[in-house]
């Protein structure tokens, strides 16, 4: 299913702009939709922040593929972490709904999401659909449902498209949609279409975030020991400095960064941990 990542397929620029071509060459998208798709990529492409990625392409993408939301979701794997999160909704009682649940028991039961765990086995990067797995009678049987937001807010319609990421590590977009309309076959092209595209501005915009941090040589050193999962006593022993210093290091990496949490500044500058931050201070 997965187009992949090859040229031969049809994944190629020409000024800057894609070349979108369908898979399958006896279906073809609408001018229509091909133009909307562009303007997707055209937004965030002229997008210079420094939010990666740009923030523009979770409101953009939430609008070509419309549903209650879309998301950006970067994690980490094996710690439960997650490093970085985008939604387009933003609706107080939506928010509220999630906040009512544990957080983890959607790490503990993420096995019985169907998307998720077929990705974590196998390492697809195909945009899959909950229904290419199983049907709706058995998603509201799953414990994963009953237990979370996803019954609160009747999510029955799933959707990932993922993004290449270090191992340990997932990283791509998620559409949701109440009962109803189902995803359809002609969306998921879309995103198939878009996927390398989508991964080449994340790329951009995170040389963009890297190139605006401004650490010594020391500080990198610091954070890559907590990018390891070291302590603060661990990273002095390596080192060869006081705990203290460790701290006080860490400290300024947070006022610099604009961060508050060890977590936090490692995303910030590592967005995959064989990544080095391309700008040192003297």
């Amino acid at each position: 299913m997965n187009a992949g990542f090859d040229d031969r397929n049809g994944w190629s620029q020409l000024d800057h702009r894609p070349r979108l071509t369908t898979m399958d060459r006896d279906t073809v998208l609408p001018d229509r939709l091909l133009r909307r798709m562009l303007d997707v990529l055209d937004e965030a492409r002229r997008d210079d922040t420094d939010e990666v990625p740009p923030r523009c392409l979770v409101r953009s993408l939430a609008e070509l593929v419309p549903g209650l939301v879309c998301e950006f979701l970067e994690v980490d794997l094996i710690n439960r972490r997650v490093l970085n999160g985008q939604t387009s909704y933003v609706d107080p009682a939506y928010q509220a709904a999630i906040g009512l649940f544990d957080p983890g028991i959607h790490w503990r039961l993420r096995y019985q999401q169907p998307i998720c765990h077929h990705r974590d086995t196998t390492g697809s990067l195909d945009v899959a659909m909950l229904s290419d797995f199983i049907s709706l009678r058995q998603w509201h049987a799953r414990e994963l449902y009953q237990a979370t937001d996803y019954k609160v807010s009747h999510i029955d319609h799933i959707m990932g498209l993922p993004l290449p990421a270090a191992p340990g590590r997932h990283r791509g977009y998620r559409f949701e949609r109440e009962a109803g309309t189902a995803f359809s076959e002609t969306e998921r092209m879309m995103l198939t279409l878009l996927q390398p595209h989508l991964h080449q501005i994340h790329q951009n915009a995170a040389r963009r975030q890297r190139h605006s941090v401004q650490l010594t040589e020391r500080q990198v050193d610091v954070l890559r020991c907590v990018a390891l999962g070291m302590s603060n006593d661990q990273i002095a022993r390596r080192l060869i400095i006081a705990p203290g210093t460790v701290t006080k290091h860490l400290d300024n990496v947070y006022g610099r960064l604009g961060v508050t949490s060890r977590t936090a500044a490692v995303a910030r500058v590592f967005h995959d941990p064989d990544t080095e931050p391309t700008s040192v201070a003297p």
